[in-house]
């Protein structure tokens, strides 16, 4: 059994369009195949979600009534598929919902995607809703990072963030790179690539990230690959992809990456290697810092970490020169 909810209707409210509660409503006057259409959720109907608002009702609980939009093909579920299911496992055959009227398909999808952010009793993560918002609002609807940012109350730069990392992540798909990299190393790509550089270079840029993926580089120690890599003159476009070739020659050619990538963990690594790799990892945040005339405070504390350091590697020396000529 489904009830009217103040939510529901100041959430329809908010978004200007024409809707009525309606009653005696069947099952089948929804569209074909309701239940696997939900742009709101990772999958259309959660049995878990299904079972427990299924009990609910048995036990007398009245959920929000669900959110349907009037279509030629009959009413498309804008919210409320796993109540849905729920009533529809215990026998119901007519229910109440709210119905809108809009010929906006982008107003139809705002609905579907920010109904399971804002009401839904059991919604996917906030990082998930955020992401489908940015594909299905952004990306496919066209809307700005600003709007979206404000219609799902999320922070600027939280949404700008994640549309990069979704807009890079697709392209190294696309031109037949890793299907899932982690954020870090794709919003390092991010940092110090060009989505063009992908159309113009696909293959020796698609098996670079297959070699920090292959290499398992963790996001801080694929830094200062992946600005070496991308350091390249782009006004010589006719050049660029033999620059991105000759770039991934040197990548493979230095030692570490040798290691990485015959197979051997990181915790075998030979101990050169390993602090080769820190002291790059530090060099190129101080490059960082230099370009853009940071001011750090406390200097003092850095420059006695650096002395301790070249402390360390004198002794290191020593020992080293000591084994040799044992």
């Amino acid at each position: 059994m489904f009830c009217k909810d103040s939510r529901q209707e100041n959430f329809l409210t908010a978004f200007g369009v024409a809707w009525k509660y309606m009653n005696a409503i069947k099952y089948s006057d929804l569209s074909p195949n309701w239940e696997q259409a939900n742009l709101g959720r990772s999958e259309a109907t959660v049995s878990e979600i299904v079972l427990e608002y299924a009990a609910r009702t048995e036990a007398g609980s009245s959920a929000p009534a669900p959110i349907l939009r009037r279509t030629a093909k009959g009413y498309d579920v804008s919210d409320g598929v796993q109540r849905l299911s729920a009533e529809q496992l215990l026998g119901t055959t007519i229910f109440s919902a709210y119905v809108v009227d809009t010929d906006s398909d982008l107003t139809a999808d705002k609905i579907r995607v920010m109904a399971n952010h804002l009401l839904s009793g059991h919604p996917e993560s906030n990082e998930w809703n955020r992401r489908r918002a940015i594909e299905v609002l952004i990306n496919d609807g066209g809307m700005s990072i600003d709007e979206v940012a404000r219609l799902g109350g999320w922070k600027r730069k939280d949404v700008e963030q994640d549309k990069t990392y979704i807009d890079f992540g697709f392209a190294i798909r696309c031109i037949g790179g890793p299907q899932v990299m982690t954020k870090g190393v794709v919003m390092a790509l991010a940092d110090h690539a060009k989505l063009d550089d992908f159309r113009v270079a696909p293959k020796p840029i698609a098996e670079f990230c297959d070699d920090l993926k292959r290499g398992r580089f963790s996001n801080g120690e694929s830094v200062p690959f992946v600005k070496a890599f991308f350091d390249v003159n782009r006004a010589a476009r006719k050049t660029l992809h033999d620059q991105f070739t000759k770039r991934l020659e040197t990548f493979r050619d230095d030692p570490e990456v040798q290691i990485r990538l015959s197979g051997r963990s990181p915790q075998r690594r030979k101990d050169d290697i390993r602090l080769r790799a820190a002291m790059k990892a530090a060099k190129t945040v101080t490059d960082d810092l230099v370009q853009v005339g940071a001011t750090i405070v406390y200097l003092d504390e850095f420059y006695q970490l650096w002395n301790q350091v070249d402390a360390n590697l004198k002794r290191l020396g020593k020992h080293s020169i000591a084994k040799a000529m044992a």
